[in-house]
């Protein structure tokens, strides 16, 4: 099959760009499996996408007892084969065995990685990392098997994977890739998306102030955190309760902890793994959301509870203060001590049914600027980029070599009549237009909200200033061009912006966000 190229006249759709082609999706679990969670529903959302635009999509994974060797599931072939760690060597001989078949591989790292440019040097490997693990191994292992992971996930995926794309889900993902893992590829920003919430009429917070947590019990998440804060806050709120929805291995030393605090089963309420439906009925009714991870990949319980209108309570850690929008959609703790006091702060705020409203309004609004579709669409952009990348490469040369470090990231705004076409960059970088609404609730004041002016924004991975300039030059921009090196934030938000279709970006609910969103 010939390179993937951009359509003439604009990018075009790259969803559609990989039709015919075989991407195979590696994962340590899959959506069947027990202990499913966040990284499983990206991959497979992902996934599923990917061949609902006409790709062969295969998802290797481990194999949990009672599921299937092999089943399709909504145009994914899913193969399975070892256990937590047996999935290693059975999906790398599993590679090894297709690699005359495979177009590009997704390999995403759970923690230890599937090391898959081991069998298949001159395929196209595209990484996806959630969140860094070397925190969370001495939590679920002894000390010598942490060791070992640790070691796994840096050097060793800096070793094997060397210069490979990654797709990071947020901000701070993007910068421990760098900073801990130290990961030499580009780093290209893929945050996740948020189903839509069913529509079952108006809903309203519940009478009594109501916290509502979704998620597995894990030692990670911290939920004790949350517990030790409880019977204070039940003093200065009388009748809160606290819905725990999920289940996992801490739970029963949650349970002991709660017992020794004097929290019955009338504050805490452990529902365990429950139907969607009832998870979405107990979010519509909750006052607020609290996650005391000690840090996450993105924080898409957060999102989902945004979703139903809830705002959330979190600490200021990577991932979590990324999904959090602090002052906006809900409210982040510095630490420990500060955790209660910022859930008070919160109760209180949402006492108010006006205020209460506002807050609701503005997290429905910032969960509605993700979805699924965007997500895939920007990974599509990624992969379809390295399958051209490799195929052009010149013979003999080795295919992860000479890439262009991406420390240096340009924001670049300039004037865009809504009657010309968005200017053509590289597949990878981010471009937009900016709509200025005086209403936008999320508008950080950059002088031009409401003035009727076009504008058009442009985040370039591994420019500087001048190479900015350079590019939006070369591709017919005119009129002044205001540049600055961009922030996480800027990278977020024109993810979010630019995956949208050009003809609705004015519509969207983070229609001129700026970069202080």
């Amino acid at each position: 099959m010939p390179a993937i190229a951009a359509p003439a006249g604009g990018l075009g759709r790259q969803l559609d760009a990989l039709a015919g082609r075989h991407v195979v999706f590696l994962n340590w679990r899959d959506l069947e499996h027990p202990q499913a969670g966040g990284a499983e529903l990206y991959c497979q959302s992902v996934a599923e996408r990917f061949a609902a635009a006409g790709a062969r999509v295969s998802l290797l994974t481990s194999r949990p007892a009672g599921t299937r060797r092999s089943q399709i599931v909504r145009g994914i072939t899913i193969n399975r084969s070892g256990g937590t760690f047996g999935v290693y060597p059975a999906t790398l001989a599993r590679l090894l065995r297709d690699r005359h078949s495979i177009d590009a591989v997704v390999d995403c790292q759970n923690g230890i990685p599937f090391f898959s440019p081991l069998v298949l040097p001159a395929t196209p490997v595209v990484q996806i990392l959630h969140h860094v693990h070397q925190r969370q191994f001495p939590l679920y292992f002894p000390a010598p098997v942490a060791r070992i992971g640790q070691l796994l996930e840096t050097p060793g995926s800096r070793w094997v994977y060397r210069r490979c794309p990654v797709a990071v889900v947020s901000p701070s993902t993007r910068d421990e890739a760098w900073e801990i893992l130290r990961l030499r590829g580009p780093r290209f920003i893929v945050p996740g998306g948020v189903d839509t919430p069913r529509d079952d009429g108006p809903s309203r917070p519940a009478d009594r102030p109501t916290i509502v947590c979704v998620g597995r019990l894990v030692p990670h998440k911290r939920l004790h955190l949350l517990l030790d804060a409880l019977p204070a806050l039940r003093a200065a709120h009388p009748g809160l309760v606290v819905d725990l929805v999920g289940d996992g291995p801490d739970r029963e030393r949650l349970g002991r902890h709660a017992a020794g605090l004097g929290l019955g089963d009338d504050v805490v309420r452990w529902h365990g793994y429950v139907e969607d439906r009832q998870r979405d009925q107990l979010l519509s009714t909750a006052w607020l959301t609290v996650n005391p991870s000690h840090g996450e990949g993105w924080g898409l319980s957060v999102l989902e509870a945004n979703a139903h209108g809830v705002p959330a309570v979190a600490f200021r850690v990577p991932g979590l203060r990324d999904a959090v929008r602090h002052g906006h959609t809900g409210w982040l703790a510095d630490d420990a001590d500060g955790l209660g006091p910022t859930i008070d702060m919160a109760l209180s705020a949402l006492a108010d049914p006006v205020t209460a409203a506002r807050w609701r309004d503005r997290a429905r609004a910032w969960a509605a600027c993700f979805s699924w579709d965007a997500t895939a669409e920007l990974l599509a952009r990624v992969v379809t980029t390295e399958i051209d990348r490799l195929s052009s490469r010149a013979p003999g040369r080795h295919p992860r070599e000479s890439r262009r470090a991406d420390l240096l990231v340009t924001r670049a705004e300039f004037p865009l009549p809504s009657t010309q076409a968005l200017p053509a960059l590289r597949r990878t970088d981010l471009i937009y237009r900016n709509v200025p609404d005086r209403d936008e609730p999320y508008q950080s004041g950059t002088g031009r909200a409401g003035d009727g002016s076009d504008r058009a924004v442009a985040v370039l991975y591994g420019a500087g200033p001048a190479d900015a300039r350079a590019a939006l030059d070369r591709a017919g921009v005119t009129g002044p061009i205001e540049v600055r090196t961009a922030t996480g934030e800027d990278l977020l938000i024109a993810a979010v912006r630019c995956a949208l279709p050009d003809a609705v970006q004015a519509d969207s609910p983070v229609a001129g966000a700026s970069s202080s969103f």
